[in-house]
């Protein structure tokens, strides 16, 4: 007796995904490190907008957790 239609092997699934992944891990390969040189000015520029992100953020969460507990 044979089967119409058998399952795929074990291994044709994960190609499937790394198929699927593989535009992504090319593109975070390529643009791994930066290519444009960062005054110290525009590191502290931009790692301050971090923080305030940081705190924008926290500040949203803790008014959903307030909302919630009514």
């Amino acid at each position: 007796m044979s089967e119409r239609n058998p399952d795929p092997t074990p291994t044709a699934r994960p190609g499937f995904l790394r198929g699927l992944a593989a535009p992504f891990i090319e593109i975070t390969r390529r643009y791994k490190t930066p290519r444009v040189k960062m005054t110290k000015g525009v590191r502290i520029a931009l790692f301050s907008l971090r923080i305030y992100l940081f705190l924008l953020v926290g500040i949203l969460f803790l008014k959903f957790i307030t909302m919630v507990k009514k």
